[in-house]
This record gives structure tokens, sequence and C-alpha cells, in this order.
């Protein structure tokens, strides 16, 4: 094609190329950046590690407030003539707390040799930055939601706190102010020294929160030690350090592991929930934080001008958090956490409403000092040992089996080759069913296995909520049953020990289904919205005949220690579960039972017997509450 015709189109076919050129390099540019690949450019003034470093800088704040897909970045049309085009760009940047900041900026793109390269300036990330300047993101933490117990009493609320850290910076050797502070406040000195060493020098880096209370009782120790740094304030706490401390759970800076999860809601230095209740409800407590962000003007060598103010480029306000109101009563827990505190070796205590299925108290504790750090109370996976014999009855009552049955207790019985004893080869010889219950006697149970399978065994487990599935809020295990098994596991079964596992929760929860007439699903977090559970009914008649054996535990049996306990009559069940390979044995000692409209479950690790260790724990409990 010739002549101007073939020009005109020659023309336009090289015009054509030209804008598909620029629209592939402007493109490319808005690739790298929302890619983090900069550096991989070629520009038409300066290098690819050079725009990359700069990009770095100025946003760096921005980038690590959100590590997913922190930034988008959308080219518009092409404009301009000659050896300069214009690129519109809409940045958008994806900020804690999911807020998005949004505006325009534009890309210049310059012709060089046969290549349309982009033209970085600062101002193509934001219009504003004429000078040398960084962009700051900064969160404020927002009032945190309340944990609101029984009978609208405040459990987690703010209350007076001391934050104790140091600025490294200010320490004349961070080692030796980091070894003082720790024999102060009681932290690992050297673990405290090397974030220290890992944070900017005029950052805070904390040791411990304390209470206020607990602060002005050591303060004297912290006088005058280089980089202490002491900030007061507000903090959600519950009323003491020791209330309900594994099913509340903590607060306190995030982890990496916390950041993470989030997936951006949670940012590396958020104060956060770190365990129980204040980690399973952290997004509705925590509320949503204010942000800003804002454009600080930097001197040459990178520090803050000195009379710059910054000037604000973005802001949203901080939404406070929403409360949970939960089952928990103040009193019962207080009185449960107490009641632990002489046990021997760590033991945990669960208070259900009976007519309810409410969780009133979940108290772990006695032992070591951090006893009360792990929620054996809902996590614990124990041998019920004899408490499980209330289960057994349950299912004996509803094959025929009577109170005044005649069913010898002998000191050892056979079992698919396997022999079995009472608990110090203790006997009782012709007794009736009644009496067996009460004594606690293994043998006897155990030559009844005859009357009730492996299978209507479970079954009636269940009837009581052992490995029934509910949800309080947190994690919780709710027993374990086996459906089948050989002779000696059936017979194992029989008196809670073998493949047999419960928590003080389910053994809790069991007992207020016996007192109730009908097994509610146990409840901790209140949900305004959700109607009332029903129960589900128990077989009346051996309910009924249970409860009478129940209660002649307490009147003539194992756990005559409860019987003038303050408050009205106590029925029950006393156990010692047997565990681990040890010769003689181990023991985990238990009591569970009900008092009027309180049912409870008690179990100490390692203890001698359910009558002298776990009984004596809940008639604390009880001179406390009644």
């Amino acid at each position: 094609m010739g002549g101007p015709a073939g020009f005109l189109v020659l023309k336009q076919r090289r015009e054509a190329a030209d804008k598909a050129a620029q629209k592939t390099a402007a493109q490319r540019f808005v690739n790298a950046w929302k890619g983090g690949a900069l550096e991989t450019l070629t520009y038409a003034d300066g290098t690819g590690t050079d725009v990359a470093k700069s990009v770095q800088t100025i946003t760096g704040s921005l980038t690590s407030a959100k590590k997913d897909a922190p930034i988008d970045v959308v080219a518009g049309a092409v404009t301009g003539t000659g050896d300069t085009r214009t690129v519109p760009l809409k940045v958008s940047w994806n900020l804690a707390g999911d807020r998005k900041w949004s505006y325009d900026s534009k890309l210049t793109l310059v012709h060089k040799g046969d290549r349309w390269l982009p033209d970085f300036k600062p101002t193509v990330i934001h219009p504003r930055l004429v000078k040398k300047a960084e962009l700051k993101a900064t969160t404020t933490q927002p009032e945190r939601g309340e944990i609101i117990g029984a009978k609208d009493e405040k459990i987690v609320t703010n209350r007076p706190a001391v934050l104790i850290g140091m600025e490294p910076g200010k320490a004349d050797d961070i080692d030796s102010s980091a070894e003082q502070i720790g024999q102060a406040v009681g932290v690992d000195a050297a673990a405290f020294a090397k974030r220290a060493k890992a944070s900017a020098s005029t950052a805070f880096v904390q040791a411990i929160l304390l209470r206020k209370p607990a602060y002005d009782e050591i303060k004297f120790r912290l006088d005058g030690i280089p980089g202490l740094v002491v900030r007061e304030q507000d903090t959600s706490l519950a009323p003491t350090a020791d209330f309900a401390r594994a099913l509340i759970g903590r607060v306190g800076e995030a982890t990496a592991e916390i950041v993470k999860e989030s997936k951006g809601r949670v940012s590396a230095g958020d104060q956060t929930g770190l365990s129980g209740l204040q980690r399973s409800y952290d997004k509705q407590l925590a509320g949503t934080p204010g942000l800003a962000v804002t454009m600080v003007e930097l001197n040459a060598d990178g520090t803050v001008a000195a009379k710059e103010t910054p000037q604000i480029l973005f802001s949203a306000k901080a939404v406070s958090g929403k409360s949970i109101h939960i089952t928990l009563d103040k009193t019962m827990q207080d009185a449960a956490d107490k009641a632990l505190i002489p046990a021997p070796s760590p033991a945990a205590m669960v208070v259900v409403k009976v007519s309810t299925g409410e969780i009133l108290a979940a108290a772990n504790g006695g032992g070591t000092p951090n006893a009360n750090g792990y929620n054996r109370a809902f996590l614990g996976q124990y041998a019920p040992g004899s408490t499980f014999k209330v289960v057994t009855s349950l299912g004996l009552l509803q094959n025929g089996v009577t109170a005044d049955r005649n069913v010898p207790c002998p000191p050892t019985i056979n079992a698919g080759g396997k022999k079995f004893k009472n608990f110090e080869d203790e006997t009782f010889g012709d007794a009736p069913f009644s009496k067996d219950f009460a004594l606690s006697c293994n043998t006897a149970f155990i030559s009844l296995a005859n009357k009730i399978s492996t299978a209507d065994l479970a079954k009636a487990a269940k009837s009581l909520g052992y490995g029934q599935s509910y949800k309080i809020g947190v994690p919780a295990f709710t027993g374990s049953v086996p459906t089948t098994g050989d002779a000696v596991s059936h017979a194992a079964a029989m008196i809670g020990q073998g493949k047999v596992l419960a928590s003080p929760l389910s053994v809790a929860a069991a007992a207020a289904a016996v007192a109730s007439g009908s097994w509610h699903a146990p409840t901790l977090v209140v949900d305004p919205d959700a109607e009332p559970a029903k129960g589900t009914k128990l077989p009346a008649a051996a309910d009924t005949e249970l409860k009478k054996l129940m209660r002649e535990v307490v009147l003539t049996g194992t756990g005559t220690g409860l019987r003038n306990a303050p408050g009205g009559p106590v029925s029950g069940k006393t156990g010692t579960a047997e565990f681990g390979d040890e010769t003689p044995p181990k023991t985990h000692a238990w009591f569970t039972g009900f008092q009027g409209d309180l049912a409870f479950a008690v179990v100490v690790e390692d203890g001698e017997t359910g009558a002298d260790t776990a009984v004596p724990l809940l008639k604390t409990f009880l001179n406390r509450v009644r």
C-alpha cells in the first residue's frame, strides 16, 4: 500500500502500538507496586532498587498494618502528547480494622529510546508528598467490652493497672536494667532484655502489667532503675488476678500467631485476648481500633523535622467493643476459687444450676501457684472412677435392678480373666445394692455387668450428657464412653475406669441431670436471641431411685463429711479413680452431687480418696455460699 492512504494507515498503526506500549508500561508499574516487585522494573530516572527502597520507607507503616493485599491500584486512561504521558491512578489501602483509604494519584510515563518508562516521584504514592516525608499509620485502642455475669454483675471491666517496662535508649546497660526489673516484678530478665535489644531505642518494651494495688506493694523495688518506664492506665481486668483465671483468660500484646490468624484485624503491638473467653470473643470485645494516617516531613538524614506538625491524611474513630453476658455467678466463682486454695495438688471445681444447666462457677487451683492457669475444669480428661457409678446405676435401675436387691460385695472378682478389687481390699459381704452404691463397692457393680450391655451403658451415659455435643463459648471436653469392647473393658467401664473419660464439667452436668430429672446442655455465654433450651427427660422411676441412692451416700456412705453441710441436704457420689502404671496405682479424688438448685463436681489430681480429699473442698465451698 502506497501514497497518502498507506502512510496514514502506517501512522495509525504506530500510534496504536505506542498507546498499547504506554498502557502496558502503566499496568506493569501498577502490578509491580501491588505485588511488591517495584525493583524488577526499569525507570526513567533511578534504579529499581532505589524506587523500591523509597516506597518501602514512605509506606512501610501502611503495609505492616495489613499484610494481606495491603494495596490496590487501578490505572486510568493515558493522556498527553510528546515524550511524556500522564496516567491517573486510583489508590486504595486496606488498613487495620478493615478500614479502606482511597484517593487519586498520577503516574508520569517518559519515552526513552524505544520504550515508555515510569518516572517515579513520591507524588505517585500520594499527591501531597512534595517533600521528603513518610506516611505513618497509628492506631488507638478502643474501649474493650465488659464481661458481665449473673445478676448483671460486672466481672471484667476497666480497673486501675500499671504497665511496667523499659525504654532501651535510656538504659545505661540493658541487661542490668532488665535484671533489676525482672527481679522486682518476677519476669524472665533474659527474655525481657532480648526483646529490649531488638526494639527501637525510643520504644516502650513491656515487662508486665500489674494491678494498681500489686504495683503499689513493689514499686519501691523499682526506684532508680535506668530506662524504667511506668505507665498507669485503666485495663480490662477481672475482680482479682485469680478470679476464674483460666476461663476468663487474659489480654496482652498480640502474638505473631494471633496477628497471622486475624487476617489483618489484629496488628503487631495491639492489645488482644490471649486466652479463655477473652480470646474466643476477642472480635466482639475488642471493637475496632481508631486509625490515623499522617504525613511526617523528614530531614535529609531521615529524621523527623523538628518543627514539623504531622498532616492527617486519613482518620477513623475507634469503635468500642461490645460486652458479653455469661452465666458465671460472681459470689459462687469467688467461693470456688478460694475453696481450692488448700488442695494439695492441682484441682478443679464446676458448679452448675440444676434447673437450667447454667455454669455458675468453673475454678482451677490447688497445688502449685500456677495451677489456676489451665482450665482443667473444662478440658481435663480423667477417669471418673466411682462417680461414674451414677451412670451405671441409672442403666441398671432401668434394666430391673432394685435398690434392695442383694448384691454381694466380695474383696475381688474376676471378669474376662482379669481380677478386679475394691479400694484397699474392702468387703461388705452380702448387702443390698443401695449399700453397695453408698459405700462404693467395685466388685458388686462388676458382678452386675451381665445386666447391662456395653451399648446400654453408653446410652445411659449419653442421657446424662456424656459425649453430647454442646458449645459453651470456650473449648470443653464432654466425656467419652466406649460403645463396644470385651468383658474386661466392660467391667472397667462399670466403675468408671478403662476407656471412660470425663471432665469436671461433664460430671457436674450429669449430677445436675439427676437432680433435675432432665439433662440440660451446659451454657456459659448468654445468647439473648436464643430460646430457652428444653431438657431431655430421664426415665422418671429410675431417676427417683437414683436420687435416693445418692442421698444415702451422704447419710451413711463415703460422703458423710457433707451430712451437716450448710444449705440443706446434699446428695452425691465420691470417686477414687486409678490412673497410670505404678503399683499401687495413683488416684484422682472426686466428688459429685447436688444440693437444691446447685450441682457440682470436684476433682483433685493425684488425690487420696474422694471422701478425704474432694469432700472437704466442696464443704468449704458450701460454707462460703450458704
